[in-house]
């Protein structure tokens, strides 16, 4: 009972007064969900990818029924946090040369913490202008949507009977969200020995969007307000003759306690034979909070990705890890450049 109240208050608090933000194992192969400049794969190609992420598995809370007794054990409910992304984008080609493209794409985030949840879709546009006869690329994008965040069924003990911060039924409410993203891409650094460097910076949340929801008492509204975030993101790929080491590192600057703090995503894996991926990841944020084992799998236009997450922080004592599984695939389409039109005769123009 102890442990899952103690959980309980970090979940309250990560909810809270901290990130706001899902995080991902797989930051680089989602970064359209943080950064709208990165919508949009490559010319000619339409991409859909899905990830799902499962946060402290099994972590139980046996305060997850209604009553007067908050001493009473009621079984345990699993209230881990749950994540899903999808993403589909696209590149299009601006005028007739080959140098100027437009990325867009649409993104979909459903978001469950505890008895919190929240859906939001984003539209993501991006302009791309290609530098140095296409050695490099820099891109700058906006993102545009909408996100539902409120109650869903709380079916919570309160320590105190009437507590007005203690949400009785289900209610939530929409509002608009704006992103903005950077990002700078070059195909070859240092005679070749390091390729596809990309380095990204933006901002989510940028307007801060705040929530009023009902919390089913006479005139009692709980406040929750979505703060922007801020992201850096470098990672590029390094050829080690029989395969590719794949660097990447995250830093996030989320909300911990009133101040802003960075949350670090390091992670390294290799890509063997341009088909199997094997790596680690580290994240850091106040403390250490996870060792990931990252696996993988990539033919053609497939991209298949797991990883278990090693909780390093205390939530260990409640918690069997965290479950993610990512898949891309890339659709290619056919695009056909505009040709001389003859007629035979001036008769049938």
């Amino acid at each position: 009972m102890k442990k899952a109240l103690s959980a309980l208050l970090i979940l309250f608090s990560v909810a809270a007064s901290a990130q706001q933000d899902p995080y991902y194992t797989h930051f680089k192969d989602v970064m359209q969900a943080y950064n709208p400049a990165a919508a949009g794969h490559q010319w000619g190609e339409i991409c859909i990818s899905g990830l799902t992420h499962h946060q402290w598995r099994d972590y139980g809370d046996d305060t997850k029924v209604r009553g007067t007794d908050a001493t009473e054990d009621v079984g345990l409910t699993n209230v881990a946090p749950v994540t899903y992304n999808l993403n589909v984008n696209s590149v299009f080609k601006v005028g007739k040369g080959d140098d100027k493209f437009i990325g867009a794409g649409l993104t979909i985030i459903d978001d469950q913490i505890g008895f919190t949840a929240s859906t939001g879709f984003m539209a993501n546009l991006n302009f791309r202008k290609k530098l140095q006869g296409g050695f490099s690329e820099i891109s700058g994008g906006l993102g545009l949507g909408s996100r539902q965040w409120g109650w869903e069924n709380p079916n919570f003990k309160a320590k105190d009977p009437g507590d007005p911060n203690v949400p009785l039924t289900s209610a939530s409410e929409s509002e608009f969200n704006l992103n903005l993203g950077l990002q700078y891409k070059v195909a070859s650094l240092a005679s070749g020995k390091i390729k596809n460097l990309y380095a990204g910076f933006s901002v989510t949340n940028l307007n801060s969007p705040l929530y009023k929801i009902p919390a089913g008492l006479a005139g009692s509204i709980i406040l929750r307000q979505y703060v922007p975030h801020y992201y850096t993101v470098i990672g590029a790929d390094v050829p080690m003759g029989n395969f590719v080491l794949e660097p990447a590192i995250l830093a996030k600057y989320g909300l911990l306690n009133g101040a802003y703090k960075p949350q670090i995503d390091l992670s390294a894996t290799a890509l063997f034979s341009n088909t199997f991926r094997g790596g680690i990841a580290y994240r850091q944020w106040g403390n250490s909070d996870a060792l990931s084992i990252l696996l993988g799998y990539q033919r053609d236009k497939i991209k298949i990705g797991y990883s278990y997450d090693i909780t390093l922080s205390n939530i260990q004592r409640v918690s069997n890890g965290t479950h993610e599984i990512f898949v891309k695939y890339c659709i290619p389409i056919t695009v056909s450049e505009p040709g001389n039109f003859f007629r035979e005769s001036v008769r049938f123009l």
